[in-house]
């Protein structure tokens, strides 16, 4: 239980070990530490949900850390990285693709560096059927990226979706 535990807490943030978090600005008020406290607890539970439902393979384990990834929202706004990992279910896990689009649209706006974002989103476009979209955000994804694995991955993408998208309009 302690190696799901600390495998969740390593892949919490894009590149790092960290909770991202955007800073109160003057349009939202800050969370108090208790509040930020909770949303932090709710956060590692649904990560650990997450690895259990990575694990098992039992669907409620992944609607459960969706719950737990709201949970967190609920008492900290700014909590990043609860929008990614929640939109990242949705798409992945849960199939919700309007879902995942909202939350990796929020990561998006909050966090405009973090490319995983970018790359999913293009994904959950791809799966709703919304492939203009999708290519869009590749494109982007693109721009920024660094890992050249999953670069590779992308660009093979775009280039399936281009010729789609290509064809469909010829017709």
């Amino acid at each position: 239980m302690s190696c799901v535990l600390s495998n969740a807490i390593s892949t919490v943030g894009p590149n790092s070990g960290i909770i991202p978090h955007m800073p109160a600005t003057r349009s939202n008020s800050a969370p108090s530490w208790t509040q930020r406290l909770a949303a932090r607890f709710y956060f590692l539970r649904g990560n650990l949900h997450r690895q259990l439902g990575n694990a098992s393979g039992e669907r409620r384990e992944y609607q459960w850390a969706v719950d737990d990834f709201s949970r967190a929202l609920d008492r900290d706004a700014g909590l990043v990285a609860a929008y990614y990992n929640r939109g990242v279910l949705y798409w992945r896990e849960l199939e919700n693709w309007h879902r995942a689009i909202r939350d990796l649209t929020r990561v998006t706006e909050l966090a405009p560096h973090w490319h995983e974002a970018w790359f999913n989103r293009a994904i959950a476009f791809q799966r709703r059927g919304d492939l203009a979209s999708a290519a869009a955000d590749l494109q982007h994804y693109l721009t920024v990226a660094t890992d050249p694995g999953w670069r590779a991955n992308a660009e093979r993408q775009l280039a399936l979706i281009t010729a789609i998208l290509h064809e469909s309009r010829s017709r």
